[in-house]
């Protein structure tokens, strides 16, 4: 009976020991489970503050895109026009065609000149109204609107594709991708 006793009293401190090694394990897992918890929560911190980031930057690219779309073409569009570049293209266009149509209206009244005699006012190709025209001509330039930058409101909600599909236009190929 004694060897049952020594026995029982061997499997009772083997349990024990047992039972102390797994409370030792579980206090373990726990504190590696907070170790994990607070890796992870300061993760989860990390990518809210990379998300918060990533939200405000969508909302100044929407912000730009809008802009770009109502105002900043338009405003390209307007510098363009009133460009010191664009005013010397079409100025030296506009001067070429204005000597020749000089030189060609000289020519044609030199010889009608010494044809007829014909009164100034009675000249059968002179424009009476040039001068009222020369300034419609200005303030139509000067109101110049463009169609397709006048419509790019309309594209605030669209994708860059659809965006570039409607810039698309003969020679615009340097637009695309």
């Amino acid at each position: 009976m004694e060897e049952a006793v020594s026995n029982a009293r061997a499997a009772y401190e083997k349990m024990v020991a047992e039972r102390d090694a797994l409370k030792t394990g579980e206090a373990d897992l726990k504190a590696q489970i907070e170790e994990m918890k607070g890796h992870h929560k300061a993760e989860i911190e990390e990518l809210k503050l990379e998300c918060t980031d990533l939200e405000a930057k969508v909302e100044d690219l929407q912000a730009t895109k809008t802009w770009l779309l109502l105002g900043g073409a338009q405003l390209l569009a307007k510098n363009i026009h009133k460009s010191p570049e664009m005013t010397v293209a079409v100025a030296t266009v506009n001067n070429a065609i204005s000597a020749i149509s000089v030189n060609f209206g000289l020519q044609n009244g030199y010889v009608h000149a010494l044809k007829k005699k014909t009164p100034y006012a009675e000249v059968p190709l002179l424009n009476r109204n040039a001068e009222a025209e020369l300034n419609t001509a200005v303030a139509c330039n000067d109101s110049l609107t463009f169609l397709i930058v006048d419509d790019l409101p309309k594209l605030v909600d669209e994708s860059l594709s659809k965006i570039k599909d409607a810039l698309f236009f003969a020679g615009g190929e340097l637009l695309k991708d």
